[in-house]
């Protein structure tokens, strides 16, 4: 039969002293006087006992464990933030526990509840949970800063009582824009994302603001909803040119993503298109095949990982001191490749 496991309440009641003294003894802490030390170490190794670091570190306090929730990490970006996000953690001798959740759903009360159960030392939030109801998420993220500092990677609309560090997702449609304009394109369609989703709706804001700033047409056919994946992409970029003459069709595309990107890319291609030539591509968030796809892909970097790790820097921060509440934007930059025609020079498009 197995004995029971020994716990450090029990070699604190055998000792006749509280559990943070053994907590110091296992520290060596210099404040602990020899007599106890020897008295606690004796039935320590009496009991052949091994602390947990999670007991050690309850015990001041710490689990030195942060949470992160994210939706679902198979997509690229918040992969991408989720590895960052890891390595700085344990760069700083914490751990990392993952809660996922669905795109576009408000934090469930379940997540709250576990959150603040098991203790963490502060938690981050990226994904699209600003879609969701504001005033249930700012009672979840009310309720859990009571408990712990907590971190967003939010829109750079987002206002939030919490560390905010922002994506310009404004910026990442306006540059694509500017660069196009130079090379001549006059007419620019976006593809991709969602307009119920929040993202799509401030990137198609400085999409439609910066045409409008540079007196380039707004045609409402060049605006399609289309969803993230390549298969969206071929979808989307078929139905746009098949309902217009070819006079109308556009000579550049700014895509919701980098998988959107390869979808248009692809279709174009069976289209007999040359690109870029025929049509610019310029996709978003210059994910690492972007420099291998043909022609290799001009893209927005949005900085995920930066985001991601100066997110963990604040919430260690935090945790030392009072919780604190502000708001920083990374700004995005264009990564200029081939799909965008750079090396073709300006052209009267």
């Amino acid at each position: 039969m197995m004995s029971k496991k020994v716990t450090i309440y029990d070699i604190a009641r055998e000792a006749g002293v509280s559990t943070a003294t053994v907590t110091r003894v296992f520290r060596h802490d210099p404040h602990v006087s020899e007599a106890t030390r020897v008295k606690v170490q004796q039935i320590i190794d009496a009991h052949d006992y091994t602390p947990s670091l999670s007991a050690q570190n309850l015990e001041g306090g710490r689990t030195r464990t942060l949470a992160l929730v994210l939706p679902v990490v198979s997509n690229l970006y918040f992969n991408r933030i989720f590895d960052a996000a890891y390595w700085e953690a344990e760069k700083n001798g914490c751990s990392v526990r993952l809660f996922q959740t669905m795109e576009n759903q408000a934090i469930s009360p379940e997540i709250v509840n576990e959150l603040i159960r098991c203790r963490m030392d502060g938690v981050l939030f990226a994904g699209s949970i600003w879609s969701a109801d504001r005033d249930d998420l700012n009672v979840a993220l009310e309720r859990l800063g009571k408990y712990m500092p907590v971190a967003t990677i939010c829109p750079d609309d987002v206002s939030l009582e919490c560390i905010c560090i922002q994506s310009d997702l404004v910026n990442c449609s306006r540059l694509p824009i500017r660069h196009l304009h130079t090379l001549g394109h006059r007419r620019i369609a976006f593809l991709g994302g969602s307009m119920h989703s929040r993202d799509t709706s401030r990137r198609g804001v400085g999409f439609l603001e910066q045409l409008r700033l540079m007196d380039l047409p707004d045609d409402p056919a060049y605006h399609v909803d289309a969803g993230y994946d390549m298969e969206s992409g071929e979808r989307a970029v078929l139905r746009m040119l098949s309902g217009l003459d070819r006079s109308r069709w556009p000579s550049a595309i700014v895509t919701f993503n980098d998988l959107v990107a390869l979808g248009v890319m692809k279709q174009l291609k069976k289209m007999g298109l040359k690109l870029p030539d025929d049509m610019a591509i310029i996709g978003c968030d210059n994910q690492f095949f972007c420099a291998y796809t043909d022609p290799s892909l001009t893209s927005v970097d949005l900085h995920p990982e930066e985001m991601a790790r100066s997110a963990i820097r604040e919430l260690l921060l935090a945790r030392e001191s009072s919780s604190r509440s502000f708001a920083m934007v990374r700004e995005a930059t264009l990564v200029v490749r081939e799909s965008c025609g750079a090396q073709l020079g300006f052209r009267k498009l």
